[in-house]
C-alpha cells in the first residue's frame, strides 16, 4: 500500500512535467517549420530576383512604383485582403506507455493531479506511505528473527 501512494506521487508530477515540456517541444517545432517555410520562400523569391529580369520588372513597378515613360497608371480601388494568419497550433498531449494506459482504464475517474500533484497533499501522503513502509519494514524484521 505505501507503494501504491509513494509511486504516484513521485512520477505523476514528473510526468506531467514531461507532458508540459513536449507540448512546449511540438509548439517550437511547428514554429521553426513555418519559419523553414517563409525562407525557403524568400529565397525562391531572391532566386527570381537574381535571374528573371520580368520579375526584376514587376518588383520595380509594384514595390519601388517605378513607372516606364509615356505609361498610364489607373489606380482601382481594391478592398484589402487580410494577410492569412497561420492555424493556432494544438500540440498532441504526450501519451503514456501502453502498460499504463490499459491499467489507467481500470481506475475510477478522479482528480489524481489534485491528489498527488496539490502542493498540500503530496507531502502528507509521501510522509505516509514512507511511514506505512518503514513501518512493514519494521515488523518483517521482528518477525523473522524471532524463534
Amino acid at each position: 500500500m505505501g507503494l501504491g501512494v509513494f509511486a504516484p506521487c513521485v512520477l505523476l508530477p514528473e510526468w506531467r512535467d514531461y507532458q508540459a515540456l513536449d507540448a512546449v517541444r511540438q509548439v517550437e517545432r511547428h514554429r521553426l517549420d513555418s519559419l523553414k517555410d517563409r525562407v525557403e520562400h524568400e529565397r525562391r523569391v531572391l532566386d527570381a530576383l537574381r535571374g528573371d529580369p520580368s520579375v526584376v520588372a514587376r518588383f520595380a513597378q509594384r514595390d519601388l512604383r517605378l513607372r516606364r515613360a509615356g505609361e498610364r497608371v489607373v489606380l482601382i480601388d481594391v478592398p484589402a485582403i487580410p494577410a492569412q494568419e497561420n492555424e493556432p497550433f494544438v500540440p498532441v498531449p504526450a501519451e503514456p506507455p501502453r502498460a499504463l494506459s490499459r491499467l489507467a482504464t481500470f481506475l475510477p475517474d478522479y482528480d489524481y493531479d489534485r491528489i498527488f500533484c496539490a502542493d498540500e497533499s503530496r507531502p502528507v501522503l509521501i510522509a505516509m506511505s514512507l511511514a506505512l513502509i518503514a513501518l512493514a519494514a519494521v515488523l518483517f524484521d521482528r518477525r523473522s528473527t524471532s524463534p
